[in-house]
């Protein structure tokens, strides 16, 4: 009984899977139809998303944009509200000659040291 069943049941499979290969063979141009259908509904689908997803981008930047923009108004306000530093430290001046090298320490002279 099991075996009948079993047989039956894949006569049954076998015979829609001719059946739907027999209609694509029959009308071939729709399947071809279908298939362009399907293209051209795919291919507008993903420009769609990737128009999305510039959307997405240009709105991200944007915000960082105004996050940095508020960030630096934040800085430039807290450093209006510090009072400026009361001595401001020397600016070297400028020698038309060249650049002037100071030695932090002076020069000595090995050989006037006492041995």
């Amino acid at each position: 009984m099991r075996l009948v069943k079993l047989c039956l049941a894949s006569v049954i499979l076998m015979a829609s899977g001719i059946g739907a290969a027999a209609v694509e063979m029959v009308r071939p141009f729709e399947a071809l139809e279908q298939s362009r259908r399907d293209r051209i509904e795919s291919d507008k689908r993903q420009k769609r998303e990737e128009a999305e997803q510039r959307k997405r981008e240009r709105e991200e930047k944007a915000q960082q944009e105004a996050q940095r923009k508020r960030e630096a108004a934040a800085a430039k306000a807290a450093q209006g509200a510090r009072p400026p530093p009361a001595t401001l430290p020397p600016q070297p001046s400028a020698d038309p000659t060249g650049p002037a090298t100071t030695p932090s320490q002076p020069a000595t002279d090995l050989s006037t040291l006492p041995r």
